[in-house]
């Protein structure tokens, strides 16, 4: 089943989702293990608003509850916190995940050494989520108006940039010219993601894959992202929902 919708936004509760339900609290635990073991960010939602979410990671699973770091602007966090359930998303490598979390309790945890306090939430494990599969990683292509590019450093070649032709949490792909491709499996130290609106995202790379475009003039290159802390991590993900977001306002528009 190819299913149009996107990575981190919430599924929307339809017929069509049903055959990606997981039902039972031992099957949703096994979800948020997969997300714990590939340590992957997950967005947190106010119900299911687009627009009220926060950019996170699960702490740690207990027997029947699990912790969620809940860091980030107070009124926002008092939004989510107001809602009547949370929407947890998160799509590490080629999966999509989704649960609901209801009756969340808040945690405060003291600074120390001069650090401020941080806050947690805590909740039961729900009963019921949504785990989809897909052939390859959630991919979002930037339009034409970010002008999304990557600087890479090519060894002896000084620094260049390509076009950014697509963006997952997991990787991108960039145009790049065909007679000075990187080589398979090379390693891209100091690259950066550079687009209209949004800071600079540094990134080490991996070559993955190389295919000539049909113009025969450039390369298509794919990329991993290598040993990017979660601090950066996070912002490639606001950037992927950004151009989610936009994507879906203007197919609501057509």
């Amino acid at each position: 089943m190819n299913m149009p919708h996107s990575s981190f936004l919430p599924l929307p509760p339809d017929e069509a989702l049903e055959p990606f339900r997981v039902q039972g609290t031992m099957a949703v635990r096994a979800l948020v293990r997969e997300l714990l073991a590939a340590r992957a960010l997950v967005a947190v939602f106010a119900a299911d608003d687009p627009d009220v979410f926060i950019v996170t990671r699960i702490l740690s699973l207990e027997a029947d509850s699990l912790e969620l770091d809940f860091d980030g602007e107070a009124d926002r966090r008092q939004a989510l916190l107001d809602a009547p359930y949370l929407t947890v998303v998160g799509a590490p490598g080629s999966v999509k995940i989704q649960f609901r979390l209801e009756n969340v309790e808040a945690v405060p945890v003291p600074g120390k050494a001069g650090r401020p306090g941080s806050l947690l939430v805590s909740a039961n494990v729900p009963s019921e989520g949504w785990r989809v599969q897909r052939r390859n990683a959630f991919r979002v292509q930037p339009p034409v108006e970010d002008q999304a590019t990557v600087a890479i450093r090519l060894p002896g070649k000084g620094e260049h940039t390509g076009a950014l032709t697509d963006l997952s949490v997991g990787g991108l792909a960039i145009l790049w010219p065909l007679e000075d491709t990187p080589e398979l499996g090379s390693r891209l130290r100091h690259c950066r993601i550079e687009a209209e609106g949004i800071a600079p995202i540094p990134c080490d790379l991996r070559v993955v894959r190389v295919d000539a475009t049909e113009a025969g003039q450039r390369a298509a290159v794919s990329c991993e992202f290598e040993d990017m802390p979660h601090t950066v991590a996070r912002f490639v993900q606001l950037y992927v929902m950004d151009i989610e977001k936009r994507a879906r306002k203007t197919l609501q528009r057509a």
